[in-house]
């Protein structure tokens, strides 16, 4: 967490005049006087300096990323503006838009390609990092890394360090994060990777919020130990839990007993009465499953009344009919359509990823609107999208992972809650947490008390990282100081320091016990001796085996394709051997000026070191843990480049057409979309047949659904030789990565392909589609055709492909671009 940073002042002479004018002007758009932590950032801004600031949901940070964007315009310069997910990309580029003009403000997301040499662009962060890799941002002085905090986001988070790693230094950033509790430590990486960068924490909410945890009776409890003791007494008891109605009232403790836990989340109807009590609507009520949210919204409309009154479901209707005509091709018959637009005439929302993009849209407007009162939601709601509420419930606090059920995190709690507490309307905001059981207490007043966690890198080398790295750098040396500068190894580093810490202090106590002692320097020293000539030898082995992989690789003339290289230490034949020996003697030279060389004391000292069994383990454990994380990352680089060399696609450090298709591309696996590429199964396919074969490719769907897939495949003989070499080529990738050890995702599947050649077919009845070949929610369509029409289109776009491919590809995009994929692709 940042302390100890004084605000500046925004009159002081460290501002020009030009400065303090710009930001006058800027304070005179907004009725209302800015708080002390965005003066405080915007100062720093106008005067030329990054900045990165921790404060929670609604607190103002956007107003932040405004000036930056005022500054730029003001002085006529570009930015770019990076959101973690397409729909905050959307609805940023929306609002700009409106507030700078439709010729000031461009978006690119992969799919969608608007006004790209606008001065403001709203891009997600996978387009910044390749566009900094192939240097094409000209003329741009500020980056804005919107809900920076994605940054430990375990499949994303390594792009936003690639962003800040190849970010031109004279580019000034401003980072915009949710209350981590490592802010100070990730100011201190950016301004050793990047430039010198400001960290500003603002932990305080403009609204105050309270917490309140609510039993499966509607009661309400204050979260703190003594709740959780009196609500576990109770349950073991058998007594009523109307004996704490009263917030503020407790009980002894009482003893906990052994018995099988029985979880019923709270009725909602429960806690919409006691929401409308306290007159705590409009509220967001999170449930962690979509059938969930599906499920309580039936169950409302079928026990309430009605949340509106007549003249305000009229406003509704309005709403919706509008919608209805500007998105013609939405199908108001639909069983979830129908859900939706019933509960919007009540009063009542639904929202999750399964939810047709305009559909969801209809519903955020109608909330800001108060014409929405209780929105069902899941997670997804809480990242960046607008929308305030006076109150929270959360549904549960367990979620649904890819290793099974796990508790939330104090940071997921904090964004979500955040939503509660509209600024300027509300005295104070309201989270309710919903309790599935009478132990779920103690794990919420934990997760109410408890600190937001340190933000935990995910830096990882995946294919098209690795073949940007070598398009772009080539030598070994300075692809591997660019890694090391990677957050992920800033963090190791610190952690090396700790244990070397916590080994020196073992070093003492153990040679202290057993006798071992030097008489001219400490035990420390002459183990570091001896570390550093067993780095010595290790170097000479590494020289070996370059020398040894250097021939091989001369005989077989570089290619390996089909068949392992004998070591990843190929990829260095242009390091020569007077090189290496030249880095072998510098070693030695240091080596030869430690006191510990000549000392006759050494021989004798090292015996007794070697001879203690304790010693020995422990330095030998403290050694791995340093080796490991002092080289993780460049080994991780290292199988990457391994893998390349075995299919053929790196030789000599050079990459072939196949290497510098996957640098350009933007995929979960670029490896196995340029096997695809180059195999053949592409060629003289119609753009339906290619369209519904990548759509095989596309990011795995939360289920695999192939009854239709198997149903459409039956009659279509050479579709399906090509799904089965497809299936072939998807499982030889995941075999050879697992033979060296890479755990990078490798997705093959035919969820979407029948209703993929459907569409691309000119199949206009949606709602069939959906239900015959597809079965699941229309938004996940969309979402998936969308991120088929980005991976078509980088395809297309590269000059590695036949100019026929990708001429049947432009055909492809074209034909899946259309009707209500087209009109999701900015809502």
């Amino acid at each position: 967490m940042a302390k100890g940073h004084s605000p500046i002042e925004i009159g002081s002479s460290s501002l020009s005049q030009d400065a303090r004018v710009l930001i006058d002007s800027f304070r005179d758009r907004y009725p209302f006087p800015l708080d002390p932590f965005q003066e405080e950032a915007i100062g720093l801004i106008a005067g030329g300096t990054s900045v990165i600031v921790s404060a929670p949901t609604g607190a103002g940070k956007t107003l932040i990323a405004e000036f930056a964007i005022y500054r730029a315009l003001a002085h006529q310069h570009r930015i770019a503006y990076t959101t973690p997910i397409k729909a905050l990309s959307n609805q940023k580029y929306a609002d700009f838009t409106r507030q700078w003009g439709e010729e000031t403000v461009g978006i690119l997301t992969g799919d969608v390609k608007v006004n790209p040499r606008a001065p403001l662009v709203i891009m997600t962060t996978e387009i910044l990092r390749n566009k900094f890799y192939g240097g094409e941002f000209e003329g741009l002085y500020y980056v804005v890394l919107d809900e920076c905090h994605y940054m430990g986001n375990v499949g994303r988070g390594t792009v936003w360090e690639e962003i800040i790693i190849n970010c031109p230094p004279e580019v000034q950033l401003v980072a915009l994060s949710a209350t981590v509790s490592n802010i100070g430590e990730i100011a201190e990486w950016i301004g050793q990777t990047h430039r010198p960068i400001r960290p500003i924490h603002h932990p305080v909410r403009p609204v105050p919020l309270q917490y309140l945890l609510c039993d499966k009776e509607g009661q309400l409890w204050p979260p703190e130990p003594a709740s959780a003791r009196r609500i576990l007494q109770a349950s073991f008891s058998g007594r009523s839990m109307s004996e704490g109605r009263d917030i503020g009232r407790w009980g002894r403790r009482g003893e906990r007993r052994h018995h099988i836990v029985r979880r019923r989340g709270l009725d909602e109807s429960i806690a919409i009465s006691v929401l409308r009590a306290h007159h705590w609507l409009p509220v967001i009520y999170f449930i962690f499953s979509r059938s969930g949210c599906e499920r309580a919204l039936a169950r409302l409309l079928d026990r309430s009344e009605p949340l509106l009154d007549p003249a305000r479901g009229e406003e509704v209707e309005e709403a919706i009919q509008r919608t209805l005509l500007d998105y013609p091709s939405i199908s108001p018959e639909s069983d979830l359509n129908q859900l939706i637009l019933r509960g919007l005439r009540r009063g009542a929302g639904l929202h999750h990823a399964g939810v047709l993009p305009a559909l969801k849209r209809l519903t955020e407007v109608l909330f800001e609107r108060g014409l929405v009162r209780i929105v069902f939601a899941t997670e997804t709601m809480s990242l960046g999208i607008h929308m305030p509420a006076k109150s929270v419930v959360i549904g549960g606090l367990r979620k649904r992972s890819d290793l099974g059920f796990r508790g939330l995190t104090v940071g997921e709690l904090t964004q979500m809650a955040g939503r509660a507490g509209r600024r300027g309307i509300d005295p104070e905001g309201t989270c309710l947490l919903a309790l599935d059981s009478a132990e779920a207490a103690e794990d919420a007043v934990r997760l109410v008390q408890g600190e937001p966690e340190p933000i935990e890198s995910r830096f990882r080398i995946g294919y098209g990282s690795a073949a940007l790295l070598i398009a772009l750098y080539r030598e070994p040396e300075a692809i591997r100081k660019t890694i090391e500068k990677s957050f992920g190894q800033f963090q190791n580093r610190r952690k090396i320091e700790t244990i070397r810490v916590e080994q020196t202090e073992l070093i003492r106590r153990l040679a202290d016990a057993e006798g071992i002692a030097s008489p001219c320097c400490p035990v420390s020293t002459l183990i570091e001796y001896r570390e550093r000539r067993a780095a010595i030898e290790q170097e000479r082995e590494r020289l070996r085996n370059l020398r040894i992989a250097t021939a091989r690789a001369g005989r077989t003339g570089g290619r390996g394709r089909g068949r392992p290289v004998p070591s990843s230490l190929s990829f260095f034949v242009g390091e020569s051997a007077e090189e290496g020996r030249a880095k072998l003697d510098a070693m030695a030279l240091a080596l030869s000026q430690m006191p510990c060389h000549r000392c006759p004391e050494r021989g004798f000292r090292e015996r007794q070191i070697k001879q203690s069994r304790r010693l020995g383990q422990v330095l030998e454990r403290h050694h791995q843990m340093q080796q490991q994380l002092q080289d993780s990352y460049w080994e991780q680089f290292l199988r990457v480049v391994t893998i390349l060399q075995h299919f053929g696609y790196l030789e000599d450090g050079r990459l072939g057409a196949e290497g510098r298709l996957i640098a350009s591309l933007r995929h979960d696996n670029e490896l196995l979309v340029a096997r695809v590429a180059f195999s053949g199964l592409m060629d003289g396919l119609l753009p339906e047949e290619l369209a519904a074969l990548l759509s095989c490719l596309v990011e795995e769907p939360r289920g695999t659904e192939q009854a239709a897939a198997k149903l459409f495949l039956r009659d279509q003989a050479h579709l399906r030789r090509r799904v089965k070499t497809l299936d072939e080529l998807s499982q030889e990738v995941d075999r050879v990565q697992r033979s060296y050890h890479v755990g990078l995702p490798v997705s093959m599947h035919t969820t979407y392909l029948a209703a993929a050649h459907r569409w691309a077919s000119g199949e206009d009845d949606w709602l069939a589609l959906v239900e015959q070949s597809f079965g699941g929610h229309e938004g996940d369509l969309i979402r998936a055709f969308r991120r088929l029409i980005d991976l078509c289109r980088q395809l297309e776009e590269s000059p590695e492909l036949p100019v026929e491919l990708t001429r049947t590809l432009s055909r492809a995009t074209a034909m899946l671009d259309r009707g209500i994929v087209l009109e999701s692709a900015l809502i």
